[in-house]
Protein backbone atom coordinates (compact mmCIF):
# COMPACT_ATOMS: atom_id res chain seq x y z
CA UNK A 1 0.00 0.00 0.00
CA UNK A 2 1.31 3.23 -1.06
CA UNK A 3 0.68 6.33 1.57
CA UNK A 4 0.24 9.63 1.02
CA UNK A 5 2.88 12.05 2.17
CA UNK A 6 1.78 13.98 5.71
CA UNK A 7 0.98 17.64 3.79
CA UNK A 8 0.26 15.89 0.39
CA UNK A 9 -2.49 18.04 -0.83
CA UNK A 10 -1.68 21.20 0.93
CA UNK A 11 -0.01 24.34 -0.86
CA UNK A 12 2.18 26.86 0.41
CA UNK A 13 3.00 30.02 -1.02
CA UNK A 14 6.46 31.11 0.04
CA UNK A 15 7.23 34.57 -0.07
CA UNK A 16 10.48 33.86 2.08
CA UNK A 17 14.02 34.20 1.41
CA UNK A 18 17.57 33.79 3.05
CA UNK A 19 17.44 31.11 5.68
CA UNK A 20 14.20 31.75 8.63
CA UNK A 21 11.87 31.26 6.39
CA UNK A 22 13.23 28.73 3.54
CA UNK A 23 14.30 26.81 6.18
CA UNK A 24 10.43 25.73 7.20
CA UNK A 25 9.05 25.84 3.85
CA UNK A 26 11.98 23.39 2.67
CA UNK A 27 10.82 21.03 6.02
CA UNK A 28 7.09 21.31 4.83
CA UNK A 29 8.03 20.51 1.39
CA UNK A 30 9.12 17.36 2.77
CA UNK A 31 6.79 16.46 4.17
CA UNK A 32 4.96 16.36 1.10
CA UNK A 33 3.44 20.10 0.79
CA UNK A 34 3.43 21.72 -2.56
CA UNK A 35 5.47 24.81 -2.38
CA UNK A 36 5.87 27.55 -4.81
CA UNK A 37 8.42 29.73 -3.81
CA UNK A 38 7.86 33.58 -5.25
CA UNK A 39 11.22 35.18 -6.55
CA UNK A 40 12.19 38.48 -8.01
CA UNK A 41 13.13 38.01 -11.57
CA UNK A 42 15.94 40.06 -10.97
CA UNK A 43 18.48 37.62 -9.21
CA UNK A 44 15.53 35.98 -7.18
CA UNK A 45 16.48 34.70 -3.54
CA UNK A 46 19.81 36.39 -1.72
CA UNK A 47 21.52 33.31 -0.68
CA UNK A 48 21.35 32.74 -4.72
CA UNK A 49 24.33 35.04 -4.88
CA UNK A 50 25.71 33.71 -1.34
CA UNK A 51 29.16 32.14 -2.85
CA UNK A 52 31.18 30.06 -2.59
CA UNK A 53 31.20 27.59 -2.94
CA UNK A 54 28.80 26.35 -5.71
CA UNK A 55 27.80 24.07 -8.16
CA UNK A 56 26.81 24.30 -11.64
CA UNK A 57 26.28 27.74 -11.09
CA UNK A 58 23.97 27.51 -7.94
CA UNK A 59 24.67 28.67 -4.62
CA UNK A 60 25.26 25.64 -1.59
CA UNK A 61 23.71 27.88 0.81
CA UNK A 62 20.68 28.65 -1.61
CA UNK A 63 20.39 24.49 -2.71
CA UNK A 64 20.62 23.45 1.59
CA UNK A 65 17.31 25.16 2.39
CA UNK A 66 15.49 25.28 -0.99
CA UNK A 67 14.86 21.37 -1.88
CA UNK A 68 12.06 20.11 -3.11
CA UNK A 69 10.39 23.40 -4.07
CA UNK A 70 8.87 24.80 -7.53
CA UNK A 71 10.26 28.59 -8.36
CA UNK A 72 7.66 31.51 -9.86
CA UNK A 73 9.31 34.84 -10.93
CA UNK A 74 7.20 37.29 -10.39
CA UNK A 75 7.29 41.19 -10.52
CA UNK A 76 5.57 41.98 -7.08
CA UNK A 77 5.80 46.12 -8.05
CA UNK A 78 3.99 45.44 -11.04
CA UNK A 79 -0.02 45.77 -10.79
CA UNK A 80 -0.70 42.23 -12.97
CA UNK A 81 1.90 40.39 -10.70
CA UNK A 82 -0.38 41.37 -7.80
CA UNK A 83 -3.21 40.29 -9.29
CA UNK A 84 -0.97 37.07 -10.52
CA UNK A 85 -0.15 36.70 -6.44
CA UNK A 86 -3.59 37.10 -4.97
CA UNK A 87 -4.92 34.36 -7.64
CA UNK A 88 -1.88 32.02 -6.35
CA UNK A 89 -2.78 33.04 -2.76
CA UNK A 90 -6.79 32.11 -3.25
CA UNK A 91 -5.94 28.46 -4.48
CA UNK A 92 -3.44 27.99 -1.44
CA UNK A 93 -3.78 26.73 2.02
CA UNK A 94 -0.77 28.79 3.73
CA UNK A 95 1.27 31.89 2.75
CA UNK A 96 4.46 32.63 4.38
CA UNK A 97 6.58 35.65 4.23
CA UNK A 98 10.09 37.01 5.97
CA UNK A 99 9.92 40.61 4.80
CA UNK A 100 9.72 43.86 7.44
CA UNK A 101 5.70 43.63 8.34
CA UNK A 102 5.23 46.96 5.96
CA UNK A 103 6.63 45.67 2.70
CA UNK A 104 3.46 43.06 1.85
CA UNK A 105 0.69 46.09 3.41
CA UNK A 106 2.55 48.44 0.90
CA UNK A 107 1.77 46.85 -2.14
CA UNK A 108 -1.86 45.06 -0.91
CA UNK A 109 -0.48 41.40 -0.25
CA UNK A 110 -0.90 41.78 3.62
CA UNK A 111 -3.35 39.63 5.82
CA UNK A 112 -6.11 41.56 6.04
CA UNK A 113 -6.08 42.11 1.90
CA UNK A 114 -5.02 38.33 1.27
CA UNK A 115 -7.94 37.08 3.86
CA UNK A 116 -10.74 38.63 1.71
CA UNK A 117 -8.93 36.50 -1.39
CA UNK A 118 -9.21 33.35 0.84
CA UNK A 119 -10.58 33.42 3.98
CA UNK A 120 -9.16 29.90 4.63
CA UNK A 121 -5.77 30.99 4.27
CA UNK A 122 -2.78 30.43 6.84
CA UNK A 123 -0.83 33.53 6.44
CA UNK A 124 2.39 33.21 8.59
CA UNK A 125 4.92 36.41 9.21
CA UNK A 126 8.76 36.35 10.26
CA UNK A 127 10.43 39.04 11.14
CA UNK A 128 12.99 40.62 13.67
CA UNK A 129 10.78 41.98 16.15
CA UNK A 130 6.92 41.00 15.68
CA UNK A 131 4.40 42.75 13.79
CA UNK A 132 3.11 44.77 16.86
CA UNK A 133 6.37 45.93 17.87
CA UNK A 134 7.46 49.09 18.64
CA UNK A 135 10.54 48.24 16.09
CA UNK A 136 8.47 46.28 14.01
CA UNK A 137 9.64 48.24 10.48
CA UNK A 138 13.49 47.12 11.86
CA UNK A 139 15.02 44.57 10.00
CA UNK A 140 15.85 41.26 11.67
CA UNK A 141 19.09 39.35 11.63
CA UNK A 142 20.33 36.32 13.21
CA UNK A 143 23.54 38.02 14.44
CA UNK A 144 21.01 40.65 16.44
CA UNK A 145 18.67 38.24 17.48
CA UNK A 146 21.19 35.92 18.76
CA UNK A 147 22.69 39.02 20.65
CA UNK A 148 19.53 41.08 22.14
CA UNK A 149 17.77 37.50 23.31
CA UNK A 150 20.74 36.66 25.61
CA UNK A 151 22.07 33.88 23.31
CA UNK A 152 25.28 35.16 22.20
CA UNK A 153 25.91 36.37 26.28
CA UNK A 154 25.77 32.69 26.89
CA UNK A 155 28.14 31.51 24.21
CA UNK A 156 31.11 31.28 25.08
CA UNK A 157 33.91 30.90 28.22
CA UNK A 158 33.45 33.43 31.29
CA UNK A 159 36.82 34.63 30.59
CA UNK A 160 36.48 35.73 26.98
CA UNK A 161 33.83 38.16 25.27
CA UNK A 162 30.19 36.84 24.05
CA UNK A 163 30.33 34.50 20.69
CA UNK A 164 27.95 34.08 18.51
CA UNK A 165 26.40 30.38 17.79
CA UNK A 166 27.97 29.53 13.99
CA UNK A 167 25.17 27.86 12.75
CA UNK A 168 22.49 30.84 12.36
CA UNK A 169 19.88 29.25 15.52
CA UNK A 170 17.86 32.02 15.06
CA UNK A 171 16.61 31.91 12.24
CA UNK A 172 16.44 28.07 11.76
CA UNK A 173 14.66 27.87 15.71
CA UNK A 174 12.34 30.80 14.45
CA UNK A 175 11.74 29.01 11.38
CA UNK A 176 10.66 25.39 12.86
CA UNK A 177 8.67 27.41 15.56
CA UNK A 178 6.68 29.04 12.65
CA UNK A 179 6.28 25.14 11.13
CA UNK A 180 4.59 24.33 14.31
CA UNK A 181 2.29 27.10 14.06
CA UNK A 182 1.22 26.41 10.90
CA UNK A 183 0.18 22.49 11.82
CA UNK A 184 -1.57 23.78 14.83
CA UNK A 185 -3.40 26.62 12.39
CA UNK A 186 -4.14 23.73 9.88
CA UNK A 187 -5.83 21.62 12.52
CA UNK A 188 -7.66 24.74 13.54
CA UNK A 189 -9.33 25.14 10.33
CA UNK A 190 -10.11 21.39 10.25
CA UNK A 191 -12.50 22.65 12.89
CA UNK A 192 -13.38 25.98 12.21
CA UNK A 193 -13.18 25.95 8.32
CA UNK A 194 -11.03 29.48 9.08
CA UNK A 195 -7.49 30.20 8.71
CA UNK A 196 -5.36 32.98 10.60
CA UNK A 197 -2.58 35.06 11.33
CA UNK A 198 0.62 33.69 12.79
CA UNK A 199 3.34 36.28 13.53
CA UNK A 200 6.87 34.55 14.52
CA UNK A 201 9.44 37.02 15.65
CA UNK A 202 13.29 35.81 15.53
CA UNK A 203 13.72 37.93 18.93
CA UNK A 204 11.06 36.25 20.82
CA UNK A 205 12.19 32.48 19.50
CA UNK A 206 15.90 33.24 21.23
CA UNK A 207 14.72 34.37 23.79
CA UNK A 208 12.46 30.75 24.16
CA UNK A 209 15.18 28.56 23.25
CA UNK A 210 17.84 30.00 25.92
CA UNK A 211 15.05 28.09 28.08
CA UNK A 212 16.16 27.18 31.60
CA UNK A 213 18.79 29.89 31.46
CA UNK A 214 16.34 32.84 31.02
CA UNK A 215 14.26 31.05 33.90
CA UNK A 216 17.42 31.09 35.95
CA UNK A 217 17.98 34.81 35.53
CA UNK A 218 13.94 35.95 36.11
CA UNK A 219 14.58 33.43 39.32
CA UNK A 220 17.64 34.62 40.59
CA UNK A 221 17.33 38.35 39.05
CA UNK A 222 20.86 38.19 37.56
CA UNK A 223 22.69 36.55 34.79
CA UNK A 224 23.65 33.11 35.08
CA UNK A 225 27.65 32.30 34.61
CA UNK A 226 28.77 31.62 31.37
CA UNK A 227 29.74 28.03 31.11
CA UNK A 228 31.68 27.69 27.97
CA UNK A 229 31.91 24.25 27.46
CA UNK A 230 30.55 23.13 30.69
CA UNK A 231 27.63 23.57 32.69
CA UNK A 232 26.02 25.70 35.63
CA UNK A 233 23.90 22.73 36.96
CA UNK A 234 26.12 19.34 36.23
CA UNK A 235 29.44 18.11 36.89
CA UNK A 236 31.59 16.80 35.08
CA UNK A 237 30.51 18.00 31.86
CA UNK A 238 32.58 19.23 29.43
CA UNK A 239 34.95 19.07 26.82
CA UNK A 240 38.39 16.64 28.13
CA UNK A 241 41.78 15.93 26.51
CA UNK A 242 42.55 12.73 26.20
CA UNK A 243 45.77 11.16 24.78
CA UNK A 244 44.91 12.05 20.92
CA UNK A 245 42.00 13.71 20.95
CA UNK A 246 39.40 15.97 22.81
CA UNK A 247 36.00 14.11 23.79
CA UNK A 248 32.79 15.57 25.28
CA UNK A 249 31.52 13.96 28.67
CA UNK A 250 28.15 14.59 30.23
CA UNK A 251 27.37 13.37 33.71
CA UNK A 252 23.57 13.97 34.14
CA UNK A 253 22.48 12.30 36.93
CA UNK A 254 23.63 10.39 39.98
CA UNK A 255 23.53 6.89 38.50
CA UNK A 256 25.57 7.95 35.76
CA UNK A 257 28.31 9.53 37.83
CA UNK A 258 28.18 5.99 39.60
CA UNK A 259 28.18 3.97 36.60
CA UNK A 260 31.43 6.30 35.77
CA UNK A 261 33.40 6.08 38.54
CA UNK A 262 33.05 2.06 38.55
CA UNK A 263 33.18 0.83 35.38
CA UNK A 264 34.84 3.91 33.24
CA UNK A 265 37.48 5.40 35.24
CA UNK A 266 38.32 2.93 37.98
CA UNK A 267 37.48 5.34 41.23
CA UNK A 268 34.30 3.32 42.78
CA UNK A 269 35.17 5.02 45.86
CA UNK A 270 34.27 8.70 44.15
CA UNK A 271 30.69 7.35 44.00
CA UNK A 272 30.32 7.05 47.22
CA UNK A 273 32.06 9.84 48.95
CA UNK A 274 30.04 12.92 50.27
CA UNK A 275 31.52 15.44 48.48
CA UNK A 276 30.60 13.85 44.94
CA UNK A 277 27.79 11.43 45.05
CA UNK A 278 25.16 13.78 44.74
CA UNK A 279 24.74 16.49 42.56
CA UNK A 280 24.93 19.20 45.01
CA UNK A 281 27.94 18.07 46.25
CA UNK A 282 29.47 17.49 42.80
CA UNK A 283 28.70 21.11 42.08
CA UNK A 284 30.04 22.51 45.31
CA UNK A 285 33.69 20.30 44.91
CA UNK A 286 33.89 21.06 41.04
CA UNK A 287 37.36 22.25 40.29
CA UNK A 288 38.89 19.57 41.93
CA UNK A 289 36.41 16.80 40.77
CA UNK A 290 36.96 18.38 37.13
CA UNK A 291 40.94 18.47 37.74
CA UNK A 292 40.94 15.18 38.96
CA UNK A 293 38.67 13.46 36.24
CA UNK A 294 40.70 15.19 33.16
CA UNK A 295 44.03 14.08 34.65
CA UNK A 296 42.67 10.28 34.18
CA UNK A 297 41.20 11.53 30.80
CA UNK A 298 44.64 12.35 29.61
CA UNK A 299 45.96 9.23 29.81
CA UNK A 300 44.03 6.77 27.16
CA UNK A 301 42.91 7.76 23.57
CA UNK A 302 39.45 9.00 22.71
CA UNK A 303 38.33 6.01 21.31
CA UNK A 304 39.03 4.37 24.25
CA UNK A 305 37.07 6.62 26.58
CA UNK A 306 34.08 6.62 24.47
CA UNK A 307 33.77 3.02 23.86
CA UNK A 308 34.24 2.59 27.88
CA UNK A 309 31.48 4.75 28.91
CA UNK A 310 29.04 3.94 25.89
CA UNK A 311 29.27 0.46 27.17
CA UNK A 312 28.83 1.69 31.02
CA UNK A 313 25.87 3.66 29.61
CA UNK A 314 27.01 6.91 30.31
CA UNK A 315 27.06 9.95 27.41
CA UNK A 316 30.48 10.53 25.89
CA UNK A 317 31.16 11.40 22.11
CA UNK A 318 33.80 12.60 19.92
CA UNK A 319 34.30 17.00 19.03
CA UNK A 320 33.45 16.41 14.67
CA UNK A 321 33.89 18.95 12.24
CA UNK A 322 31.05 19.40 9.38
CA UNK A 323 32.70 17.42 7.20
CA UNK A 324 33.49 14.42 9.54
CA UNK A 325 29.74 14.62 10.83
CA UNK A 326 28.64 14.12 7.29
CA UNK A 327 30.94 11.24 6.72
CA UNK A 328 29.67 9.65 9.63
CA UNK A 329 28.54 6.36 9.86
CA UNK A 330 25.50 6.92 12.25
CA UNK A 331 23.77 9.70 9.88
CA UNK A 332 24.60 7.71 7.12
CA UNK A 333 22.73 4.61 8.38
CA UNK A 334 19.50 6.22 8.83
CA UNK A 335 19.24 7.80 5.76
CA UNK A 336 20.19 11.06 5.93
CA UNK A 337 22.56 12.00 3.62
CA UNK A 338 20.89 11.56 0.57
CA UNK A 339 21.69 11.83 -3.70
CA UNK A 340 20.15 14.25 -5.87
CA UNK A 341 19.85 15.33 -9.08
CA UNK A 342 19.90 18.79 -10.27
CA UNK A 343 20.06 20.38 -13.85
CA UNK A 344 23.30 22.06 -13.76
CA UNK A 345 24.80 20.67 -10.77
CA UNK A 346 24.89 17.24 -11.41
CA UNK A 347 24.47 14.44 -9.06
CA UNK A 348 25.04 15.33 -5.35
CA UNK A 349 25.02 14.28 -2.02
CA UNK A 350 22.37 16.42 0.51
CA UNK A 351 21.20 16.53 3.69
CA UNK A 352 17.72 15.24 3.97
CA UNK A 353 14.97 15.46 6.24
CA UNK A 354 15.76 14.26 9.41
CA UNK A 355 12.25 13.56 10.55
CA UNK A 356 11.35 10.02 10.42
CA UNK A 357 7.54 8.80 10.41
CA UNK A 358 6.88 4.58 10.18
CA UNK A 359 3.29 5.91 8.58
CA UNK A 360 3.05 8.60 6.07
CA UNK A 361 7.48 9.72 5.89
CA UNK A 362 9.10 12.39 4.31
CA UNK A 363 9.75 12.72 0.87
CA UNK A 364 12.66 11.84 -0.46
CA UNK A 365 15.24 14.94 -1.01
CA UNK A 366 14.71 16.46 -4.15
CA UNK A 367 16.88 19.53 -5.88
CA UNK A 368 16.48 23.45 -5.43
CA UNK A 369 14.70 24.46 -8.05
CA UNK A 370 16.36 27.28 -11.09
CA UNK A 371 15.40 30.84 -10.56
CA UNK A 372 12.15 30.74 -12.21
CA UNK A 373 12.03 26.71 -13.40
CA UNK A 374 8.34 26.23 -12.19
CA UNK A 375 6.80 29.95 -13.75
CA UNK A 376 4.59 28.43 -16.68
CA UNK A 377 3.77 25.09 -15.15
CA UNK A 378 2.14 26.51 -11.94
CA UNK A 379 0.43 29.46 -14.04
CA UNK A 380 -0.69 27.16 -16.85
CA UNK A 381 -1.24 24.34 -14.08
CA UNK A 382 -2.90 26.19 -11.52
CA UNK A 383 -4.19 29.63 -12.44
CA UNK A 384 -5.68 28.07 -15.94
CA UNK A 385 -3.30 30.93 -18.20
CA UNK A 386 -2.25 29.66 -21.90
CA UNK A 387 0.46 30.40 -23.82
CA UNK A 388 -0.38 33.38 -25.14
CA UNK A 389 -1.41 35.07 -21.66
CA UNK A 390 2.54 33.85 -20.09
CA UNK A 391 4.31 35.37 -22.92
CA UNK A 392 2.79 38.73 -22.60
CA UNK A 393 2.79 38.52 -18.73
CA UNK A 394 6.89 37.95 -19.96
CA UNK A 395 7.06 40.49 -22.04
CA UNK A 396 5.56 42.89 -20.26
CA UNK A 397 7.43 42.37 -17.34
CA UNK A 398 5.77 40.57 -15.10
CA UNK A 399 7.14 37.09 -15.15
CA UNK A 400 10.94 36.63 -15.28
Amino acid sequence: MVLPHPLSGIRVLDFTRVLAGPYITMVLADLGAEVIKIENPDGGDDTRQYRPPERGGESSYFMAVNRGKKSVTVNIATEDGRTLLKELAAASDVLIQNFRPDVMQRYGLDYAAMRVVNPRLIYASISGYGDDSPYRLVAGYDQIAQGEGGLQWLTGHGDAPPVRAAASVADTFTGLHTGMAILAALRARDLTGEGQFIDLALLDSVIAITSFMAQMAIFNGEDPPRPGNGSGLLVPVGLFACADGDMNLLIGNDRQFQRFCRDVIGKPEWATDPRYAKISGRQAHAEELVTAVAAILAEKPRDHWIATCRAAGVPAGSVRSPLEAVRAPEPRARGLLQEVDHPTAGRFETVGSPIKMSGTPPKPAGPAPLLGQHTDEVLGEILGYDTDKIARLRQGGVIG
